[in-house]
């Protein structure tokens, strides 16, 4: 039982950082593109459309670190540790919320 409890342990931890990177990458590859976009325009005001697309690569990204949090719970070895793991997931779901309700009410004025 202790080994299977190891080989899980060790199987999340290697999962919990692959969509870490994966959700960092998501995010630094969609906010490169909106700026490099937003320079070809030459620094204009930006548009509903860059708002939104920057605002969909964050809340992919956000999902992947999130998934990676709800991961940690099943590894988190003590309460305190739960506790933190519990703090995040909050605050990344709330700030994935407001993400989507930004991008629901660009789409609506659209």
């Amino acid at each position: 039982m202790d080994l299977l409890n190891t080989v899980l342990g060790s199987l999340a931890e290697v999962l919990i950082c692959i969509l870490e990177v994966i959700g960092i990458l998501i995010i630094a590859y969609s906010s490169i593109a909106v700026f490099i976009r937003y320079c070809r325009l030459r620094f204009q005001e930006p548009d509903s459309e860059l708002k939104l697309q920057l605002a969909q690569g964050m809340t992919l990204g956000l999902e992947f670190l999130l998934a990676g949090e709800i991961l940690h719970t099943i590894v988190a070895r003590d309460i305190y540790e739960l506790i933190a793991v519990g703090g995040l997931v909050i605050i990344r779901s709330l700030i994935t919320l407001l993400l989507y309700w930004e991008i629901k009410n660009d789409t609506y004025k659209r």
